[in-house]
């Protein structure tokens, strides 16, 4: 499938020199604007694969305005073209998260370079984003809770069934540390259990894979009976990064339905 690029820059002979070279390389333009104004209203009717964006454009709204409006509205990748590299625009134009910079003047082969990363770097997000949303459905839809923290235990994901058991508010754990929040006792004695620090958890992760039931103290300032497993989060290198508790509400020694 075609490449199809729209074109941002207020030097109409450097937009057709641009266009020219897109288009003897395969890319398809989708069109040419000098002012914010006009390049939102003609991306809205085109929805181009990607926009090359000047920074210094004609009449109100500069290009990093204009690139946030894309990104915003169109969900649009934005790669800039620019002379303007000077750090406090750079630091400025970041906070339109563009997909890269080709500075002026530049080589044909740095152009083509740039628009080949930024259109790479748009997939990997939006492959991310759909990962994302796979990962938060299933976690949604299964009647375990699951409570996920990072290498210090700050805890970073929550699905519906622990804040349901837990009787904890949407979000209300995120950002909090896991052994202050997530605090269970032996049902036997009713002594705290101490949640594994993630390097003791590596030391003994078998022991702490193995279902354990404990009772988990509720927000509500009861008890309930659960089935807990906890287990250590690594990459392909085996270095942990994190710790996920999954548990479930059980009464008489069998799962509560």
């Amino acid at each position: 499938m075609s490449v199809s690029i729209f074109i941002v820059e207020d030097e109409r002979l450097v937009a057709e020199d641009i266009r020219v070279s897109l288009e003897s390389n395969g890319y398809t333009v989708a069109g040419i604007a000098a002012s914010r104004d006009q390049a939102i209203e003609a991306i809205r009717r085109t929805s181009p694969s990607l926009v090359l964006m000047d920074i210094v454009l004609k009449g109100p709204g500069d290009g990093v305005e204009t690139a946030r409006m894309v990104r915003t509205l169109f969900d649009i990748p934005v790669l800039y073209l620019t002379a303007h590299a000077d750090q406090a625009t750079l630091r400025r134009a970041k906070l339109s998260e563009p997909f890269g910079y080709v500075v002026k003047p530049f080589e044909e082969h740095e152009l083509f370079s740039g628009i080949e990363m930024a259109l790479y770097r748009y997939q990997v997000e939006k492959r991310l984003e759909e990962n994302e949303r796979w990962l938060a459905t299933i976690l949604g839809s299964i009647s375990e809770g699951v409570i996920a923290a990072d290498a210090v235990g700050t805890v970073k994901l929550v699905n519906r069934a622990a804040e349901r058991i837990g009787g904890w508010r949407q979000g209300e754990l995120t950002g909090l540390d896991l052994g202050e929040v997530y605090r269970i006792q032996d049902p036997a004695s009713g002594l705290p259990v101490e949640v594994p620090p993630l390097p003791g958890l590596l030391e003994d992760s078998a022991a702490w894979a193995v279902s354990q039931v404990r009772l988990l103290a509720c927000k509500d300032g009861g008890t309930k009976r659960i089935e807990q497993s906890i287990s250590p989060i690594c990459d392909r290198s085996g270095t942990a990064s994190g710790s996920v508790v999954v548990f479930r509400e059980v009464s008489n020694g069998h799962a509560a339905r």
